[in-house]
């Protein structure tokens, strides 16, 4: 190529250039010295650069530019800096005392944070910090802020050093090699105060069910005063106690009980009553949200036939207060006793075929249920009267599907499969597992059954030929659950002998366990949407988050994701989500009015429904900003340490601009910049070049050269 030509060649080049330019005109008769030299010049200029445009030589080039340095200041927007500081006008100290002259030749970014991280205007930092945000998030305002400016000089973070969301900044701080500069807003003295630290219970229970519930409490300077404490629930009086400090820094707790009466969300709230001379009463209580259950289930019992298994399956069912039973058995084609087959099967929770369908079942009533136990629960236990024909309306919904049916019975003995013992259906005494070999054997129709990919083999019945097959089954699909039986005989196993008599209670705990199991909620949903948190705070944003997939589990991102929230007076307010990609969704709302909140989302593409969910969260006064009223100088100083910055306090933040000079962080990055300068890709020698022989040609008209 001719941009390898050496320094040399183009000399060279150059001079052959001149040379031939002086010698064309030197000979050219008709002109005057001074027209020869015009054009000689001309000609010259042109060869010279047409060289240099053909030979395309590259000149390295050097460009020095300092950047300013670059600071990120980070102040801590939380509820409790006011009270760390002992100071209600803290935001006009910051803004007084930070050294903006000394640090204004750096490029500052400056932010605020609570659990979120936003930009702030130094102009009007005063009027930016109000001191409201519920919660405080250091480590994520480190991250955020590194990721938006990767090229920081240093971090200075104003804050208390208390923290209640994400993980510790140690650990981020230390895996970077950015120095953080913290000012520690606010001294260690913890304030005469009483609080409540934390309560603790089961957020799931069931009505009429007592819930223990725990409260802790700590004090500092209130020895020998006495406390009351208050639990309420949905703002009603549940509970008073009294406690009488006796240290003058002491923990202590608190117990009480609450039986809820009515299923839903209930709202508990531990109070205790402010002080004479207290810090702050806005940590005094502490709320939660517990979930209440109806623990009684409507279950509908169909049965092929009176016969033993079923006069003792009612008798069972019967004695269980949390079940509610509905027994129709079949008659004969059309009719049941117990009365017809109820027009709403959607109100039960459980549907139990005791040998149904049998040789009477009508086929009407057999795709009646079929469309019923495709959306909820049941449980099938086979016995002698049940047709394994009009069964095969229900193959594809079974946990198992006969391949080959014999006429007549088998005995078979109850095994139990090593796996089972991991599953909740059998969280059953060991004595009964360990004496299962002697209990009576069962009889069940001489079929081939194949278990369906997703089902779950529990146990096994052997022959006396010592062949296995199944026994019992379940199977959890789409969000519903399915269970399956094949032995009949079961009514032995509560009429045992007098030295078998631990063993009599197996199948009803057995059964009983495997109703529990299969009308229990199962989180298995197409469509999901949760809140970020279960309790926002008064005037925080809510978020919701949400995941739509598809029935091979994928994940759709063009579905419109509707959600309606409304409040405990039944005010709605329509929202939608907004795509972020990969199936996955979020809403930001405005802020919303304190309460209890319900939501329902409803996720659509092309007008067919996806899925839905529902869930719940809450908005009030949140008090975790409140539980520690003074500053961690330990973390500050660990974390200034660990990085190469320093801690200093709000005295000593004048000289913040002196520090950051001493430790080099305020020298200006001088950055060289190396660059290749070629004439073949600079437009104006093109133009230049035109010009110059534009020139030559119309001199040498005037001229009168041919």
């Amino acid at each position: 190529m001719l941009s390898t030509l050496t320094p040399l060649w183009l000399v060279l080049l150059g001079l052959a250039a001149l040379a031939w330019a002086i010698w064309s005109y030197r000979q050219t008769p008709g002109l005057t010295r001074n027209q020869q030299r015009l054009l000689t010049t001309l000609r010259a200029t042109t060869l010279l650069l047409l060289i240099a445009l053909l030979t395309d030589p590259v000149w390295p080039l050097q460009k020095r530019q300092q950047t300013p340095p670059a600071l990120a200041i980070l102040f801590d927007n939380s509820a409790s800096i006011p009270l760390a500081a002992r100071d209600s006008t803290i935001a006009q100290t910051l803004q007084r005392q930070f050294p903006w002259t000394a640090l204004k030749e750096a490029q500052t970014h400056l932010y605020y944070f609570g659990s979120t991280l936003k930009p702030a205007n130094p102009e009007h930092l005063a009027d930016s910090l109000d001191f409201q945000q519920p919660r405080t998030n250091i480590t994520q305002a480190l991250q955020e802020v590194f990721q938006r400016h990767p090229r920081l000089n240093a971090i200075i973070l104003l804050t208390d050093g208390q923290y209640n969301e994400g993980p510790s900044p140690l650990h981020w701080a230390t895996q970077q090699s950015i120095p953080i500069f913290t000012i520690a807003i606010g001294d260690t003295t913890r304030p005469r105060d009483v609080r409540i630290d934390r309560v603790e219970t089961n957020t799931l229970t069931y009505i009429h069910t007592p819930l223990p519930i725990t409260a802790y409490l700590q004090s500092n300077g209130f020895a020998g005063t006495t406390l009351t404490i208050t639990l309420q629930a949905n703002g009603r009086f549940v509970a008073q106690h009294q406690h009488t400090l006796t240290l003058p820094q002491e923990q202590a707790s608190v117990s009480f009980e609450y039986t809820p009466e009515t299923p839903g969300w209930h709202r508990i709230e531990v109070h205790v009553e402010a002080l004479e001379g207290e810090f702050t009463s806005r940590n005094n209580s502490y709320s939660m949200l517990i979930r209440v259950l109806d623990r009684k289930r409507q279950i509908l019992l169909l049965a092929a036939a009176p016969e033993p298994d079923l006069a003792n399956l009612q008798r069972i069912l019967g004695g269980n207060a949390d079940l509610n039973i509905t027994t129709r058995i079949q008659r004969d084609g059309q009719r049941f006793y117990g009365g017809p087959l109820p027009d709403t099967l959607e109100r039960f929770d459980l549907l139990l075929f005791a040998g149904y369908p049998g040789r009477n079942a009508d086929l009407r009533h057999i795709t009646r249920l079929r469309q019923a136990i495709e959306q909820r629960p049941f449980l099938l236990l086979l016995s002698p009267q049940t047709d394994l024909s009009r069964l095969e309306a229900w193959a594809d919904l079974l946990p198992a599907q006969p391949t080959q049916t014999v006429p007549g019975l088998t005995e078979i003995t109850f095994k139990l499969r090593g796996e089972a013992q991991n599953h909740p259906i059998f969280t059953l005494p060991d004595v009964l597992l360990a004496r299962q070999n002697q209990l009576p054997p069962l009889q069940t129709l001489r079929a081939t059954w194949q278990p369906k990919p997703d089902t779950r083999l529990l146990a096994i019945g052997q022959t006396p030929e010592g062949q296995e097959q199944p026994l019992f089954l379940v199977q959890e699909r789409s969000g519903r659950r399915a269970a399956l039986w094949l032995g009949s005989g079961t009514w032995r196993w509560s009429n045992l002998p007098e030295n078998l008599s631990p063993l009599h209670t197996l199948w009803e705990e057995l059964l009983l366990n495997t109703i529990e199991w299969l009308t229990a909620p199962v989180e298995d949903r197409l469509v999901r949407v949760w809140p970020e948190r279960e309790t926002f705070g008064a005037g925080e944003p809510v978020r919701l988050l949400g995941e739509v997939y598809d029935e091979r589990l994928l994940p759709v991102s063009d579905a419109e994701l509707h959600v309606t929230v409304w409040d405990a007076d039944s005010t709605r307010y329509p929202f939608r989500m907004e795509a972020v990609g990969n199936g996955r969704y979020r809403l930001e709302t405005l802020t919303l009015p304190e309460g209890l909140y319900f939501y329902q989302a409803i996720a659509t593409r092309t007008d067919r429904e996806l899925g839905r969910d529902q869930g719940h969260f809450s908005i009030g006064l949140s008090t975790v900003e409140f539980q520690t009223p003074w500053a961690d100088h330990n973390l500050l100083r660990q974390l200034a340490r660990r990085t190469g910055g320093q801690m200093l306090t709000l005295q000593t933040l004048p000289t913040l601009a002196e520090q950051l000079h001493a430790a080099g962080l305020l020298q200006p990055t001088e950055t060289i910049q190396l660059a290749d300068w070629r004439p073949r890709t600079q437009w104006p020698f093109l133009a230049v070049l035109i010009l110059l022989l534009t020139a030559e040609w119309v001199l040498r008209k005037r001229f009168g050269v041919v």
